[in-house]
C-alpha cells in the first residue's frame, strides 16, 4: 500500500522545489488530497477554524432538519386536506 501524501512546505523554497510539486500534482491526481508539514501556521489558528468548521456544519445540518421537519408537516398536512375534498 502506498504512503499516505505528506508535504513538506519548507522544501518549496529552495533545490527540492521540482520534487515537491510533482509531490503536490501527484497527491492531487491520485489521492485527492494531503497533509501539510511545516507550514507555519499556529496549532491555535488550526483549532480555532476547525472549532468554527465544526459549528457552522452543525448549524447548518440543524436548519436542514428544520426545514425538512416543516416541509414533512406540511406535506402531511396537504395529504390530509387532499384526502379530505376527494
Amino acid at each position: 500500500m502506498a504512503n499516505f501524501p505528506l508535504i513538506n512546505m519548507e522544501k518549496l523554497n529552495g533545490a527540492e522545489r521540482g520534487v515537491t510539486m510533482d509531490k503536490i500534482k501527484d497527491a492531487c491526481e491520485n489521492w485527492g488530497f494531503f497533509e501539510l508539514v511545516n507550514h507555519g501556521i499556529s496549532h491555535e489558528l488550526l483549532d480555532k477554524v476547525d472549532k468554527m468548521t465544526k459549528d457552522h456544519y452543525k448549524k447548518c445540518m440543524e436548519q436542514r432538519f428544520k426545514e425538512m421537519v416543516a416541509a414533512k408537516a406540511s406535506e402531511g398536512v396537504y395529504g390530509q386536506v387532499k384526502r379530505y375534498l376527494n
